[in-house]
């Protein structure tokens, strides 16, 4: 808590991730809201006379007057309606809901901030019409990538202070949190969600930099790579539940039988189309996908058990090796790409991948590279290459402080793999894999070790206060905060 006129008042912990948003309060165990970070744009002349939900209890919640949707929403000066703005939409069931040629977009890429503007829409959703806070009343508490850069830093603070006016802020890197949430100060901070991999060293509480590698080979990379396998392997494209009317039952791998609803060619945009895809895609990623315990050997997996899954429009088959294979491509993307139309990138480099050819996807197959000679980082890789950048003395405690976070990190089998790989590519050397077995804390351990962080007593002398703000500029977060 921090103490304001001798009354204390908790601060908001905002964690903007690739993929999702989590907002709450300082002290508590877990966010109060997660959202998509994806905001909906529609043209504010197009035409929502037909606009419908898919749920009768979806309302849609427009940005551009959010103030208007409820009284009990602070007013926000800056979220006034322009004439020419585009109207937009955030939240689950809002970007969800069928509206013909609404575009969704991520003010977000490799979790840094692209687009200013609907970067501030997330902000002043989660605080106004989630947690219904007034942020001139509560100091701000953000997490951010640990390769964020300056600009983007002082942009924040601007933000913070300019337009919503928060008594205090404070901004701390991602990979720290996670390690402190894991109440560790050395630690390898494997950190796999929806939008990127990373692994950063953390040393006395500070991300080093020397070490820090980052990819685009995560949730939602594994999740395009199925979608093109179900259509590769069983001809089907994957309907949405929006494109659903009724299903009927029918045999397993049988075609589906359902009744669709009559939309016009091309009322939806692609972007609008794939999110809904996706949503199937993560349930069946949620339902049956797992990662091979240690060498992927795909006699011995074609042995597992199968599992069955439904598709909305009733179309069900029970999958096999395919749910291994896949994922699979988190461990060995060199040889498990199968599609190549989407782009990589590491570092922030986009890397040509479309001239490599997949290997066999057998135990002690050969490896593939692309003709860019561009090699791909498997995520024991992305340890061991991080750790090995390091100063010799830091690298056994980093190998004895390998910290999972990220919802990616939850697929059954993960964290035995990246023990026994870890075991082969540093052999002799004592090595400590720290995974939380709830899932909560394993998926929003970064928002919750700046949930710890911002509720000490001693973190108190550490916000920047708007005076601090005012007497220095915004380059006073490049100080404060390291």
């Amino acid at each position: 808590m921090v103490t304001y006129c001798g009354d204390e008042v908790a601060s908001l912990v905002l964690d903007v991730g690739g993929s999702w948003t989590r907002v709450g309060y300082s002290g508590d165990d877990a966010p109060k809201c997660v959202v998509p970070t994806y905001v909906g744009c529609l043209d504010s002349t197009g035409d929502e006379t037909n606009a419908k939900t898919i749920r009768d209890q979806d309302q849609d919640v427009d940005m551009t007057d959010a103030t208007k949707q409820s009284e009990e929403v602070p007013e926000d000066s800056s979220a006034a309606a322009k004439p020419s703005k585009p109207k937009r939409y955030i939240g689950d069931t809002e970007i969800s809901a069928v509206r013909p040629g609404m575009t969704l977009k991520s003010p977000l890429q490799d979790k840094i901030v692209q687009d200013w503007d609907l970067f501030e829409d997330v902000w002043s959703y989660c605080l106004h019409n989630r947690l219904r806070v007034n942020p001139k009343e509560n100091p701000l508490f953000i997490t951010e990538a640990s390769w964020n850069v300056p600009a983007a830093r002082e942009k924040l603070i601007e933000l913070a202070f300019e337009k919503f006016e928060s008594p205090a802020f404070y901004i701390c890197k991602d990979a720290v949190l996670a390690a402190f949430a894991a109440g560790k100060s050395n630690a390898l901070v494997l950190d796999c969600g929806g939008s990127t991999t990373s692994a950063v060293p953390v040393y006395d509480g500070y991300a080093l930099k020397k070490g820090q590698l980052y990819q685009n080979i995560a949730g939602d990379f594994v999740s395009d790579q199925i979608l093109a396998q179900i259509r590769r392997d069983y001809n089907l494209e994957v309907r949405s539940r929006y494109q659903v009317l009724k299903k009927n039952p029918v045999d397993v791998g049988q075609p589906a039988n359902a009744v669709l609803r009559d939309f016009p060619s091309g009322k939806f945009t692609p972007s609008y189309h794939h999110y809904m895809q996706m949503q199937v895609i993560q349930e069946y990623k949620e339902s049956v996908c797992q990662i091979s315990e240690s060498t992927y050997n795909e006699n011995y997996l074609a042995a597992r058990p199968q599992k069955p899954f439904e598709f909305p429009d009733g179309f069900n088959l029970q999958v096999g090796i395919e749910r291994f294979r896949v994922p699979e491509v988190l461990f060995q993307p060199n040889q498990f790409i199968t599609d190549k139309s989407k782009p990589v990138r590491q570092n922030g480099q986009v890397m040509d991948v479309s001239g490599m050819t997949p290997g066999p996807a057998v135990e002690g197959a050969t490896t593939q590279t692309p003709s860019t000679s561009f090699n791909m980082w498997g995520v024991p890789q992305m340890i061991h290459n991080s750790i090995n950048s390091c100063d010799i003395d830091l690298r056994p405690h980093l190998l004895t402080n390998v910290v999972l976070t990220g919802g990616s990190t939850l697929f059954p089998g993960f964290a035995d793999r990246v023990n026994f790989e870890l075991q082969s590519l540093a052999a002799g050397q004592r090595i400590k894999i720290h995974a939380p077995g709830n899932s909560i804390e394993r998926k929003y351990g970064t928002w919750i070790g700046g949930s710890i962080l911002s509720s000490l007593g001693s973190f108190h002398q550490l916000w920047i206060s708007r005076q601090e703000y005012q007497e220095s500029g915004a380059a006073i977060v490049n100080k404060k905060c390291q």
